[in-house]
């Protein structure tokens, strides 16, 4: 039942992340205080991927879970990424 109301938000538009999440993430690196390259391999990404997703591009699986992670780990990261506004 759950796929099933995956697509069907799929099907309506619905985006599976917010429409600023390159900023988000570019927000995330910020408060960090990690360099890009110290921040990828943080989330195991390459540079590439991130600047990727810095363009809007959805991180995969396991890298969207690194980035919950390093929310996790930063006083304010989890309101930054989840929350309604930047």
């Amino acid at each position: 039942m759950e796929t099933m109301e995956r697509n069907r938000s799929l099907e309506r538009g619905i985006p599976p992340f917010p429409e600023d999440f390159g900023r988000r993430m570019e927000r995330l690196k910020e408060l960090s205080g990690l360099s890009w390259k110290e921040f990828a391999g943080k989330l195991g990404a390459t540079d590439r991927g991130v600047l990727k997703w810095r363009r809007g591009g959805p991180p995969s699986g396991a890298c969207f879970w690194a980035i919950l992670r390093l929310c996790r780990d930063l006083s304010g990261g989890y309101d930054l990424m989840l929350g309604d506004k930047e």
